[in-house]
């Protein structure tokens, strides 16, 4: 596996090398606690429209001061500057408008997804407009995430598609892994989210380079009926009471078995873990 951690080292240089430090952005936001997590400096908010950013949603922020959050409850109302960097988004000036009654929030739900679990023959619709099942994969090493095409913050979905691509980077010279390492980016907004939008935003990130192998990478979609089970099964964290699905995040490596290999639940996992996590699965056959 040296030969994936030096690789990993150099995109990291090349990167580092290539970046400037754009400027900050801020957006006032107002929206509803939904969990908070001060240890983690972590706040969970269902807000509205972000205009210029984007549109409604609940996702999970980090906050720049947790002693903001410590008092918080699910159902207060608050409002907030979003700042946007060119690396990540968080949450500053915290302020509480008014406390929630208890019972506006029951709260969110999330199943872990463990080695070993077989993962279920979801059916979804990929960029060309076809349906592809996930037992299509087996035999393969599959590498799964999800995102939604319109997510603007640099450290969700935006840090998944340059991982994939970097995960692809590292695989080059993995034997046998051009025929049997795949990569599905599945989209959690189906109402948005169709074979055409998602076929210009794959053209954004499948972009080919000279000498280097391609990976099948497919982007899809599952159907509003379908997309509870799957995010469920794959650990998005879920809203019962309003079978809503929060903006979280969840990347899996999957064995030619069909079950779960690897299972990650932020944006903390690098390139070159999810590459060795593949690399191995490839290498037991």
């Amino acid at each position: 596996m040296r030969h994936i951690l030096l690789s990993a080292l150099l995109i990291c240089a090349g990167f580092a090398a290539g970046c400037q430090s754009a400027p900050e952005k801020h957006y006032p936001i107002q929206g509803e606690v939904i969990s908070i997590d001060p240890a983690k400096k972590l706040i969970t908010v269902k807000h509205g429209d972000i205009p210029g950013l984007m549109p409604a949603m609940t996702m999970t922020y980090q906050v720049a001061e947790p002693k903001q959050i410590e008092t918080l409850q699910p159902g207060d109302k608050i409002t907030a500057d979003l700042v946007v960097s060119e690396s990540k988004g968080r949450l500053e000036k915290i302020v509480l408008v008014s406390k929630g009654d208890g019972n506006t929030s029951p709260g969110t739900t999330q199943r872990t997804p463990e080695k070993g679990d077989m993962v279920p023959n979801f059916a979804l619709v990929n960029q060309d407009g076809k349906i592809i099942h996930l037992s299509n994969y087996r035999g393969k090493v599959l590498l799964v995430t999800f995102i939604y095409t319109r997510c603007p913050l640099p450290d969700f979905c935006p840090r998944m598609n340059e991982n994939f691509r970097a995960v692809q980077k590292l695989l080059q010279d993995v034997p046998g892994a051009a025929e049997r390492a795949e990569f599905l980016s599945i989209s959690f907004d189906p109402e948005h989210d169709t074979p055409a939008v998602l076929k210009h935003y794959a053209s954004l990130y499948k972009k080919s380079v000279a000498g280097e192998k391609a990976f099948d990478w497919q982007f899809a979609v599952p159907s509003e009926k379908d997309l509870p089970d799957v995010g469920q099964f794959f650990g998005l964290v879920y809203r019962p009471e309003q079978a809503q699905i929060v903006h979280s995040l969840s990347t899996t490596v999957i064995g030619p078995d069909g079950r779960v290999e690897k299972w990650y639940s932020d944006n903390e996992w690098t390139p070159a873990e999810a590459a060795q996590a593949m690399a191995a699965a490839i290498q037991r056959g």
